[in-house]
């Protein structure tokens, strides 16, 4: 029997690994090293050679990707921001000076190369608008679509400047939306230009609406998560005025890590300190008055295979049958391995404990475990569904990995759910951080995890 189990080890193992990595291939924010070579060009163009390899930094409009994709479906959407839709690029700052953004797909979007020493001359304004007007043919490769409407001249130092602004209608980008180009010229030479995009009205206001809702329905189930909180504590005070069992040093290793973790995730670390007492709380009073299933750590990251799995293909359905689910991955706050780590793992350490381990032990008496499982799935559901259209298909794509989460509980314990979790979160995040092995690494964290303990030799019985 243990040869048996060791052998369905190494093929369930086999089997997560190569699913992982078909998931994440691919995937990433692409041009980086293309950004540079176009940012250096164009300000070539403007007679500066920039010197040294620049600090590039991934950023982006969440919002107006979401709405170019909600405007124009399907890849045509994700193409423009990735493109003359300018939602999401790459700042690139030279170290001898220069700066430029360049959007994923390589349209420089803005640049700005130090004031030469000689500009050239100041022009005389008789022939001012005419030269600024030719001067937008070294900004973008559609001049002929742009029209000047606005221009100002001031006199700073020993030279003129002259500041234009450009309207290029729509373009390439879906009707009623509009481009405009804000251009700086020193003496003779261009030293600036940045370009903006202004969405149509109904367009964003679906993706501002819907994240708005979305905002407001996660008010109940953190309202939820706080009930269970109390009730944890509460029980857990219990359990010690009777001298009831506890895991007080598990419960402090897993706040410890919970800490460390949402230091990294949070924009402020206000958060970090208080959700790691409650879960630290949490852990170490569970074994007080719950009978929870025997935690199999092993089973975990390939169920979460699994679960990710599932969730590309619910997004890939919706699309198909005529809804709309962001195709542009959510942009992080920030690059760094450590946030792509954070960002992943975070969700799991703090929701699981509650939904998986307090809710049940909580409900299960009144409900059993899967009407306690059934409970715990809109509340988890809420607290992360995407801005699709319509709603339900994202709350019911949540609802599903929910189920899928409580299934893993019911069979391998709080820790799987854990471990399937944060495996689940990091293969699907993967997206959202630039392209390289660096990424793919933190991405497999937890498959390489449970590639180690599914083949890590057990002892006989």
């Amino acid at each position: 029997m243990n040869r048996f189990h060791y052998v369905l080890g190494v093929v369930v193992a086999a089997a997560a690994a190569v699913g992982a990595v078909a998931l994440i291939r691919g995937r990433g924010v692409t041009g980086e090293a293309e950004a540079a070579a176009v940012a250096r060009a164009a300000m070539e163009r403007l007679g500066y050679a920039p010197l040294g390899e620049p600090d590039a930094t991934f950023e982006g409009d969440q919002e107006l990707a979401w709405a170019l994709e909600r405007a124009s479906a399907g890849p045509a959407g994700a193409a423009l921001a990735r493109g003359e839709g300018g939602a999401v690029r790459w700042r690139l700052v030279f170290p001898a000076g220069g700066e430029a953004q360049v959007t994923v797909d390589g349209v420089v979007w803005s640049l700005r190369r130090p004031v030469p020493a000689e500009p050239g001359p100041d022009l005389f304004p008789s022939l001012a608008k005419a030269r600024v007007e030719a001067a937008i043919a070294q900004t973008v490769p559609d001049p002929s679509r742009w029209r000047l409407v606005r221009a100002q001249s001031w006199r700073e130092g020993a030279h003129t400047w002259e500041r234009a602004w450009f309207v290029g209608g729509a373009g390439p980008l879906p009707p009623g939306w509009r481009r405009e180009l804000e251009l700086e010229m020193v003496g003779s030479s261009v030293v600036s230009w940045r370009r903006f995009v202004h969405p149509l009205g109904t367009d964003l206001g679906v993706v501002t609406g819907r994240m708005a809702e979305l905002r407001l329905l996660r008010r109940p189930a953190l309202l939820g998560l706080a009930i269970v909180v109390i009730g944890v504590l509460i029980a857990g005070a219990e359990a010690v005025a009777y001298r009831e069992s506890t895991a007080v040093v598990r419960g402090l290793v897993y706040g410890a890590v919970v800490a460390t973790a949402g230091s990294f995730a949070a924009d402020t670390l206000a958060s970090a300190p208080v959700q790691a007492v409650v879960l630290a709380a949490v852990v170490a009073l569970l074994p007080a008055w719950t009978d929870l299933p025997p935690t199999r750590l092993s089973w975990g990251p390939a169920a979460g295979v699994g679960l990710a799995a599932a969730t590309l293909a619910g997004h890939a359905a919706i699309l198909g049958a005529g809804g709309w689910v962001p195709v542009t991955s959510p942009v992080p706050a920030g690059t760094g391995w450590e946030r792509q780590l954070a960002d992943a793992w975070l969700p799991a350490l703090v929701e699981e404990p509650l939904l998986r381990g307090a809710l049940p032990a909580f409900a299960a008496p009144l409900l059993g475990w899967w009407g306690a499982a059934l409970l715990a799935a809109p509340i988890g559901a809420l607290l992360h569904p995407e801005p699709a259209v319509p709603l339900l298909a994202s709350i019911g794509l949540e609802v599903v990995l929910q189920l899928g989460l409580a299934v893993v509980a019911r069979f391998a314990g709080v820790g799987g759910a854990v471990l399937a979790r944060g495996t689940c979160e990091a293969l699907v995040q993967r997206a959202s951080f630039p392209v390289g092995w660096t990424w793919d690494r933190v991405a497999l964290l937890g498959v390489a995890l449970g590639t180690v303990l599914l083949l890590w030799p057990r002892r006989r019985d």
